[in-house]
């Protein structure tokens, strides 16, 4: 269930004793586990007679990650530091009305917030959900320090108008919706540096997609729907303002799809506001929000209006291509984009797309041969005419792809092509001894070990060592394996000091897994006793070091 990258580490955090109070209860497991934070993680496993039925963890990863997969290596191989607690149903039905009463009352007294999600739970369960407590529940959850809580509270929310539109009260889930999404609106910002991996925007967008649910078969009044509409304009706008990072996605959809004309003039009203106070690219995206609605509703022309006098010049640009005027749409890129390359490149293939090829490649190929040359016209001539099949024209334009960007991905393609051509040879010869390819031994390297040429990339690595943002050794030795074994056990040799001096666990385990392979080399070379008696110095050299021995120890490194 794992994947090997988050079962490795997961392994490491058990090993570490990372795992901190764990808990059976009935068929679920639970514990925290401490990690990059400050706060530990907290993490959940349910089993069915059938296995796994269910994880989640706090931490932003979200998936089955290494921090479940520490809980359960901790209950595979020391399932007796685990509390056996009852089901907690069964707990609860313990108690009668009074003794509830009290131990809820302590529960917030030790931790205050709850008291806002029992008002709001208490709200909820009479069938009249109060806003107010909605908002303080949400404001209270931004207020958390740690990411993950600031997810988990905002989810809880999420969960309770879920539930309540389970039992079709649909204004209940809209009043939790929208105070959540409204507040969601206006304080992201303040926590977007928090939230890496955008597991908080998004319960904004499950929030808007809940609410537009809300507005089709909810029925609300005139005025709530006033409001429902308005919260997810203004959840759009914010991540416009944000610059466009998902916040709240899907909730300009639910506006084209439940707003009514009346309410439509409205939310224009409120766009064309905040498109005063814009840049250029925030412009271009509000006035793509007003063309959407037209065209939703077959204005046709209005939408054009809208481009010609409120659009930028790539919007003016793009939307001439589809009225069949290339030459129009040239000529503003010629008067506005010329500094813009991914602009151009764009407008190329909408050209393409729209049968006018042969002004996409006359404006490409003339930026791309002028003294303001980009390399992404090189990349779209080259493309171009593969996808053409004109493998002449085609050679011509990768040759200069590689060699202003030589990797070995467009080695690999201009291989391709010269085969096709019958001259991969002598294109190779030429490519590889080109000036700007003999100053740059790591793009030499990384092509002879596409190659599986072993020798040249021994000759090649000590050249590209000052090229210290990437260490090729580990796969140069990879490929010796089988060819030149001893220079690949030489290899793995200085890989495995060089990990040991940076005195971590995590490298220690990195030589642990480079002496694993030096055996397997020495064993099928018949050097069996050098492998013994360099693994015997190695643990004397560095018999002070009780970390790595331990870890030597548990790699099955005697």
């Amino acid at each position: 269930m794992a994947d090997p990258r988050s079962f490795e580490r997961g392994r490491n955090y058990y090993h570490d004793g990372a795992i901190i109070d764990p808990v059976r209860q009935g068929m679920e497991l639970r514990g925290e586990c401490s990690g990059s934070r400050y706060q530990p993680y907290r993490v959940r496993v349910r089993f069915s007679d059938r296995g796994i039925v269910d994880a989640s963890c706090t931490c932003p990863r979200g998936g089955f990650c290494k921090h479940i997969v520490a809980l359960l290596l901790t209950y595979v191989h020391e399932p007796e530091s685990f509390r056996e607690l009852a089901p907690l149903e069964e707990m609860l039905a313990r108690f009668d009305k009074e003794d509830l009463i009290s131990l809820i009352g302590k529960m917030i007294d030790r931790e205050p917030s709850l008291l806002s999600l029992l008002e709001l739970s208490a709200s909820a369960a009479r069938g009249a959900v109060d806003a107010a407590s909605c908002r303080r529940q949400a404001l209270a959850a931004l207020r958390h320090e740690d990411p993950s809580l600031i997810e988990a509270d905002l989810r809880g929310m999420l969960n309770m108008a879920e539930h309540t539109a389970a039992k079709e009260d649909w204004p209940g889930a809209g009043t939790v919706c929208h105070a959540l999404l409204s507040v969601l609106s206006s304080g992201y910002e303040d926590i977007q540096f928090m939230d890496e991996e955008g597991d908080i925007a998004a319960v904004a967008g499950d929030c808007a997609e809940l609410l537009g649910e809300c507005l089709a078969r909810g029925r609300p009044d005139a005025r709530t729907r006033r409001e429902w509409l308005q919260a997810l304009l203004e959840a759009e706008l914010a991540d416009i303002r944000l610059g466009g990072v998902d916040f709240a996605s899907g909730a300009f959809d639910a506006i084209l799809e439940y707003a009514t004309e009346e309410e439509w003039v409205v939310l224009e009203e409120r766009i064309r506001e905040a498109m005063e106070e814009s840049n250029e690219w925030k412009k271009e995206m509000l006035v793509r929000m007003l063309v959407s609605w037209r065209e939703k509703h077959g204005r046709h022309e209005e939408a054009g209006d809208i481009i010609r006098t409120l659009g930028t010049p790539e919007q003016h640009m793009l939307w001439l291509v589809g009225e069949g005027k290339p030459d129009a749409a040239v000529d503003i890129a010629r008067q506005h984009c010329l500094d813009k390359p991914g602009v151009i490149t764009r407008l190329a293939g909408e050209l393409v797309e729209a049968g006018a090829r042969e002004q996409a490649v006359s404006l490409v190929t003339e930026l791309a041969q002028g003294a303001a040359s980009h390399w992404s016209y090189v990349q779209w001539l080259a493309e171009y005419y593969r996808a053409q099949e004109d493998w002449e024209a085609a050679l011509q334009w990768q040759r200069r792809v590689f060699l202003q960007n030589p990797g070995v991905d467009s080695f690999a393609v201009l291989e391709n092509i010269s085969k096709k051509l019958g001259i991969w040879e002598q294109v190779r010869s030429e490519l590889l001894h080109a000036p700007e390819i003999e100053k740059k031994p790591h793009v030499l390297l990384e092509i002879a070990l596409h190659e599986g040429d072993v020798a040249r990339a021994l000759e090649l690595l000590p050249r590209v060592r000052s090229w210290g943002w990437r260490n090729y050794k580990e796969s140069v030795a990879g490929v010796a394996e089988k060819e030149r074994p001893e220079d690949a056990i030489a290899l793995y040799k200085e890989l495995v000091e060089e990990a040991i001096g940076r005195r971590q666990r995590k490298a220690y385990r990195e030589a642990a897994a480079y002496l694993h392979r030096i055996r397997k080399l020495c064993r099928r070379t018949g050097a069996q006793e050098n492998w013994e008696d360099y693994l015997a110095a190695l643990r004397r050299k560095y018999a002070r070091f009780p970390a790595l021995q331990e870890e030597l120890d548990g790699a099955g490194l005697p």
